[in-house]
């Protein structure tokens, strides 16, 4: 595909995936973290936008494509971390880069035509087709809305509190706009046009941030009821958790830091995903354990393990509520897999999938194959009904909103990053939980194994984050969510939307380019 591309026609292509890539956050340790930066996705699409020469669908798509590839395989590059990083995950990583691709391929095409059609005017017609394609990316088994444009902007929290109305879909659409202007700013003929998208791009800022001013309270626990929240963030390694002697070194850091919380008088102790590495429901011993730490402590306990279901013959990965005196242990599984991490997609569907023996191929990077949950569980706190996303979860928009319109009035993160490493992919992880507490105007409590925990209000404010690869314990008084939100009552309508314009933009686009093609002598 690169072969068919000129060298000055594919720079700027590249040049916008290494800008997109530079929006969202790095390791702070590494030697070019000073370049990255939420701003720079006002501009990224830019260079694209200029690359762009109007006509075939063809010649926008492979420039698209080519940033879509730079730009996730440079954000991304992290899981190729996973699993020790053999040659089967760093392959899979470069056709996930060249498949996420696609999406940015399919909008720079669609784009191009319409350029094609009708000029520059089209480029008005960007904010439209970039939000339609994050939104395709976030659906299905393959949805990965990890990189959405509007996660770049969640160190803005002042700029983007009108998510509670559109989502993390509506930030991306304004940051699409922004680049249209700084692109006409730049490259207008005209100095009227110039002097229009100056003045449009300043309003577009100030809006937005005046709008913020106005909201954002100083504290967001004035007034409002409250809980006192502990997060226990143990630390141990794979090799620590789930070797010899794992299951004893996991609850002896565990009780340690839980106790150490005690001082701090939380009334709910969360541990993170996979803390204990059994199958608790089934395992006597261990469950009887936290029951134990529970009463002597006198303080509810959420904590993640793995459960299984006899009757279907599946694990799940789970999530599991202690409360003091009540003998009743309730569960979540989780309902949105990791694919290829935690379960192979399609393999419900498709048979040929479902008979493919992974680990042959991969050695031990086959697919942990949980089933998924089926429900939205709230547990139930005396404080406060709260919600439990474990990992991956967190990324999903609608799942979260879900949880939320199912009664939740906290949400609780737990996650088990340690697998990505001393890379991006924990403060990217991190990063993008913020939109989902605005989106609801629900504060969030994230526990990580080795990090990042960190609390959120629900104004996308953060509390006392740790760092990651080290043993930590943090306590923070969160406000109990109240009244919903639009976005959390009527979800993805204005992806929804904008999807459906751009389908009628690009069927428009391909019929009148069909046309003038059969006219031509």
């Amino acid at each position: 595909m690169l072969s068919q591309i000129k060298l000055h026609h594919w720079t700027p292509p590249l040049i916008s995936g290494a800008l997109l890539a530079l929006a969202f956050p790095c390791h702070p340790n590494h030697p070019l973290a000073f370049l990255y930066h939420g701003s720079w996705a006002c501009v990224a699409l830019v260079p694209l936008l200029t690359s762009l020469p109007g006509g075939a669908f063809k010649a926008g798509f492979q420039r698209g494509w080519l940033t879509g590839f730079v730009f996730n395989l440079a954000s991304l590059y992290w899981v190729a971390h996973t699993q020790g990083g053999g040659p089967a995950v760093v392959g899979g990583t470069f056709l996930m880069a060249a498949y996420l691709g696609l999406f940015i391929g399919v909008f720079a095409g669609v784009q191009n035509l319409l350029q094609g059609l009708w000029g520059r005017r089209a480029t008005v017609a960007v904010p439209l087709l970039w939000t339609a394609q994050e939104y395709l990316l976030s659906l299905g088994e393959l949805g990965f809305p990890w990189l959405l444009l509007g996660h770049s902007q969640a160190v803005f929290p002042t700029l983007i509190q009108y998510a509670t109305f559109t989502g993390v879909y509506g930030v991306s659409c304004w940051i699409a706009l922004l680049n249209v202007l700084v692109f006409f700013v730049l490259t207008g003929a005209q100095p009227r046009l110039r002097v229009v998208a100056s003045g449009l791009l300043l309003l577009s800022l100030a809006i937005p941030w005046l709008h913020g001013r106005a909201l954002i309270p100083p504290s967001a626990t004035d007034g409002a009821a409250t809980i006192r929240v502990g997060l226990i963030q143990p630390n141990l390694s794979r090799h620590e958790k789930w070797g010899s002697k794992g299951l004893e070194r996991s609850f002896t850091m565990l009780e340690k830091l839980s106790r150490q919380a005690v001082d701090q008088v939380p009334a709910l102790l969360v541990w993170p995903e996979t803390a204990l590495p059994c199958y608790l429901r089934l395992r006597p011993t261990c469950r009887s354990r936290v029951e134990k730490l529970v009463e002597e402590l006198q303080i509810p306990l959420l904590t993640g393990a793995s459960d299984y279901d006899h009757t279907r013959g599946e694990p799940y990965n789970a999530a599991f509520f202690f409360r003091p005196h009540q003998p009743e242990l309730q569960s979540y599984a989780k309902m949105h897999l990791v694919p290829f991490g935690e379960r192979t997609p399609f393999r419900d569907n498709i048979p040929l999938v479902r008979d493919i023996d992974w680990k042959v191929l991969t050695g031990d990077l086959g697919p942990a194959e949980f089933a998924p949950g089926t429900r939205h569980t709230i547990f139930a706190h005396p404080k406060a009904h709260f919600a439990t996303l474990i990992c991956f979860e967190s990324v999903f928009p609608n799942l979260v909103r879900k949880s939320v319109n199912a009664g939740a009035q906290l949400l609780v993160n737990i996650t088990n990053d340690s697998w990505f490493g001393q890379t991006a992919g924990p403060y990217q992880h991190a990063q993008l939980s913020i939109l989902r507490s605005i989106e609801n105007r629900m504060a969030m409590a994230r526990c990580a194994t080795s990090g990042i925990s960190v609390f959120i209000d629900p104004f996308g404010r953060t509390f006392q984050a740790t760092d990651i690869f080290e043993p930590a314990m943090r306590v923070h008084e969160l406000p109990i969510g109240q009244a919903h939100t639009f976005y959390t009552r009527h979800g993805d309508i204005f992806a929804q939307l904008t999807l459906l314009g751009a389908l009628a933009l690009t069927g428009v686009g391909f019929l009148q380019s069909s046309r003038q093609k059969t006219r031509k002598p």
